[in-house]
């Protein structure tokens, strides 16, 4: 009995965008428990920038043999948005790399991030043009926020005059959205159930706000530090509560959008923990130290289920 098979170009042709926020969530895991085991800080890093990698060359694959599909996701309000975690993804891959391969890995970051840029570019373009606050969800802070994943990457690249710049655009960008998304959230149309899995995103920016910037100065501002601690903790147990409800949804794509927002907000506390670990009595540390701990082992949790959902849906129902 004879197979059809069905050829490589239909099969990348199916591969979700989402599947770059796994990739950068996967990667992004490795630098969090090198954080929390130093020992193996290289290896961790490494291994999860490989599964990453893998996750983020699918994406990359499925573009290069459908050039539409590029353009059709670039002009969606929702996909546009997602579409630059590939680029912070590859920031992160390359920052694992960097201790083998230098002058790749500082190619290879500079080059994400000036895709990301792109990215940021073209879908404001198409935002501002077809403007409605209804199609406004919290993944739309992934393109003038996420870029911010190069400040978080940036030890050993160099430039740090463009990453300070990077730095302080997302910061400004994340302020001047913060109260528009809570606007649009509260007093507005209920977000579609197609997109209701980016809610979990408002948990990422203002944790990855502090970890690029206690990543990227040596010497912070201790009242900025101050305002986004409690942020990034309110925001991420905000998310836990949230998903009660959206654990329950059916399986989409999105539920990558679980992902890097649990990562990044361990990451924010562990650095933020190092940076106080002097300064105040033992028990105030050992407390931050054992919600960055908390943190991580949810994050660990969340990305392993989002990726077996993913196996589960895509390789297993096959």
């Amino acid at each position: 009995m004879s197979t059809t098979q069905v050829p490589l170009r239909e099969r990348l042709k199916n591969v979700p965008t989402p599947l770059g926020g796994l990739g950068l969530a996967t990667a992004s895991l490795g630098g969090t428990w090198a954080l929390y085991v130093p020992r193996f800080a290289e290896q961790s890093k490494l291994l999860a920038a490989f599964l990453g990698g893998l996750f983020i060359l699918l994406v990359l694959a499925k573009f290069a043999v459908n050039s539409k599909l590029l353009k059709d996701d670039i002009s969606h309000p929702v996909a546009g948005s997602i579409m630059p975690t590939i680029a912070m993804g590859t920031m992160v891959v390359a920052a694992a790399l960097l201790p083998y391969v230098p002058a790749f890995a500082r190619g290879l970051w500079l080059t994400a991030i000036a895709v990301h840029i792109a990215l940021l570019f073209f879908f404001a373009a198409y935002r501002i043009r077809e403007f409605r606050m209804e199609h406004m969800v919290p993944s739309w802070f992934v393109p003038p926020v996420g870029i911010i994943v190069a400040a978080v990457t940036c030890k050993g690249m160099g430039y740090d005059s463009l990453v300070h710049a990077i730095f302080y655009f997302g910061l400004v960008a994340y302020l001047i959205k913060l109260p528009l998304m809570m606007y649009r959230l509260i007093f507005k149309d209920c977000i579609p159930q197609a997109a209701l899995p980016t809610i979990a995103i408002m948990g990422a920016p203002a944790s990855l706000t502090l970890a690029g910037y206690l990543a990227a100065f040596d010497e912070p501002n201790l009242i900025l530090v101050g305002a986004l601690v409690p942020l990034a903790l309110f925001m991420t147990m905000l998310v836990y509560v949230a998903f009660f409800k959206l654990l329950r949804l059916p399986f989409s794509p999105g539920y990558a959008a679980f992902t890097f927002p649990m990562v990044i907000g361990a990451t924010a506390m562990f650095k933020f923990a190092a940076l106080i670990q002097s300064e105040v009595p033992a028990h105030i540390y050992h407390m931050f130290y054992g919600v960055a701990v908390f943190e991580m082992y949810i994050a660990s949790v969340i990305v392993f289920y989002v990726a077996l959902r993913y196996g589960m849906h895509y390789l297993v129902r096959r």
